[in-house]
């Protein structure tokens, strides 16, 4: 993996935390979500006329990702409204590296070394100390830890389908830029249809205006760079760097949102950090 790679992965880390802790923050999530990927859809849609759209073999991949974010999005949604971002944030991003070490061999072809394999092991420590960070298992959010191993369990897939659609395609970015022109009207649209919600009131978009349009820029960058990635290196290495970002939540989910981070939580996310490195340092 080249530095500037890594660098780059690195960037788009800190872009992920970002527009996370917004959705965290807002007021009303399902309204900010919706919004911010509503208008990556009307961003992008006019830059389809002008590249060249991906390989016809990687649509199959694309529409199947599609479909998945749609239970992604729900389930985000649902995960912050019910748990602190510092307990949450850590099992759904750290919980798919761990996954994806195991699948990516068998779905994708990924060669994974003895280096990767003990990352994911202080990987899966940090995640288990954190899940019983509270002291004992009475105290467990289970809710909250429910809901955010479904967010892991759509990353997985979503991942799996993503690095395949964007190697099949002649260009990941234009594999990118099509699932975002799409992503956030098939979004609005099913959510409308499933929970027979309401139009995105004007009012809410004026007064959350800038934070929906940092949050619609950082959403992108944190991932078309990801798709370009995965077609460079392994699949669980690009997953593992990403996931950096862990550190960058916790933090952030203490210093900025007063949560609770007793010692465990502070080993728990220094070893879900060092795992996600030593699976980068696997990847060379």
């Amino acid at each position: 993996m080249s530095f500037s790679l890594f660098f780059i992965i690195v960037i788009t880390a800190v872009a992920h935390t970002t527009w996370n802790v917004l959705l965290k923050t807002s007021d009303n999530k399902v309204f900010f979500l919706r919004s911010l990927l509503l208008l990556a859809s009307l961003i992008f849609i006019p830059v389809l006329f002008f590249i060249k759209p991906p390989s016809p073999e990687a649509y199959k991949f694309l529409a199947a990702s599609l479909f998945i974010h749609i239970f992604y999005n729900i389930f985000l949604i649902k995960m912050y409204s019910y748990s602190e971002i510092s307990f949450s944030y850590p099992i759904a991003r750290g919980s798919p590296t761990l996954i994806l070490l195991v699948a990516s061999p068998f779905l994708l072809g990924d060669q994974i070394s003895n280096l990767n394999n003990i990352g994911a092991l202080i990987l899966t420590s940090g995640i288990f100390f954190l899940i019983f960070s509270e002291g004992n298992y009475k105290k467990i959010n289970f809710k909250g830890l429910g809901l955010s191993l479904m967010v892991a369990c759509t990353i997985v897939v979503y991942t799996l389908l993503d690095a395949q659609g964007a190697r099949l395609s002649d260009s990941a970015l234009s594999y990118g830029i099509y699932m975002f022109a799409m992503e956030g009207i098939i979004f609005n649209l099913a959510y409308m249809l499933f929970f027979k919600d309401k139009k995105i009131p004007l009012k809410f978009i004026l007064s959350e205006k800038y934070k929906i349009l940092f949050a619609c820029f950082l959403i992108t960058f944190a991932y078309l760079p990801i798709l370009y990635a995965f077609t460079k290196v392994n699949v669980p290495s690009v997953a593992a760097l990403r996931e950096i970002s862990i550190l960058f939540t916790s933090i952030y989910g203490v210093y900025f949102l007063k949560e609770k981070f007793g010692l465990i939580k502070v080993i728990s996310a220094a070893l879900i950090v060092i795992g996600c490195i030593t699976i980068r340092i696997a990847a060379g």
